[in-house]
């Protein structure tokens, strides 16, 4: 781990993710018809296993001594999304997670290589994969 700008790199990513779309609609309760459960479900899938990534770069951070005072919170656009059928997210999703995957990808860009940037590789990678998968539900 080296300077202070690559610790605000790192938190800033972090506190990022943790306020996701993706991760809101974790929490979040849409509506969802008997015929949505299995889109439902996906996207919750998707959602642990980049909280689980999150998680991951959180025991890092603390591992070297960079502490994330305070994540934040949702923002209150997000609410917007409340009770809406789950499809209506879907492509919202899709947005966010293209966005969060550009920014993620030029934040580890700038960063030397090492472990830092290998966990915002690894973030990414996670981002991508979710991405590719939104999509197709998107089609």
């Amino acid at each position: 781990m080296t300077g202070s700008g690559e610790r605000a790199v790192l938190v800033d990513a972090y506190r990022r993710e943790r306020l996701s779309f993706l991760q809101y609609a974790r929490q979040a309760a849409p509506f969802v018809g008997p015929e949505d459960r299995a889109v439902f479900d996906r996207i919750r899938d998707l959602a642990e296993a980049e909280c689980a990534t999150l998680d991951g770069l959180g025991e890092y951070l603390d591992q070297n001594r960079i502490t994330v005072t305070h994540v934040g919170a949702f923002p209150t656009a997000f609410t917007n999304y409340n009770f809406i059928a789950v499809r209506k997210l879907v492509p919202r999703l899709v947005e966010d997670e293209a966005r969060g995957l550009a920014t993620l990808k030029r934040d580890a860009s700038g960063l030397p290589p090492g472990e830092s940037r290998t966990w915002l590789e690894k973030l990414a990678e996670s981002k991508r994969m979710h991405l590719n998968e939104l999509e197709k539900m998107a089609a």
